[in-house]
């Protein structure tokens, strides 16, 4: 197999993803939550690839990898934050209710929410 040499500048790099990003958002007609959670993660991994203060290219990608991670953590936790603030909003549950109380199982005897008395089921 033979192997050939491509040789990129930075900014030539910048240009490709760059048109990567926007084709494939045209070719996927920009899915809904593509500009939420997953637009976050990838702005967030591409601004840490392309930090020149991040060290080589190796270590950038490397954070790069890791910043898309966390973020993707940290949308996950704000989607869940915005779950239960729409559910305490429209009276589903209880602002006393224990996350215990809300997983159930093993964390609850077994058990999901509350008795009528509201103590723990």
């Amino acid at each position: 197999m033979n192997k050939k040499l491509i040789r990129l500048t930075e900014q030539d790099l910048h240009r490709i993803v760059k048109e990567s990003v926007e084709m494939i958002l045209i070719e996927n007609e920009v899915e809904e939550g593509w500009f939420g959670d997953k637009w976050n993660q990838t702005k967030s991994a591409v601004g840490t690839a392309f930090n020149k203060d991040g060290g080589s290219m190796g270590q950038r990608l490397q954070n790069a990898k890791k910043n898309w991670s966390t973020q993707g953590e940290l949308n996950g936790m704000n989607n869940l934050q915005q779950q239960l603030t729409q559910m305490l909003d429209a009276r589903q549950i209880s602002p006393q209710t224990t996350v215990a109380q809300l997983v159930g199982g093993k964390y609850n005897n077994n058990k999901f929410g509350t008795n009528r008395n509201g103590s723990k089921s």
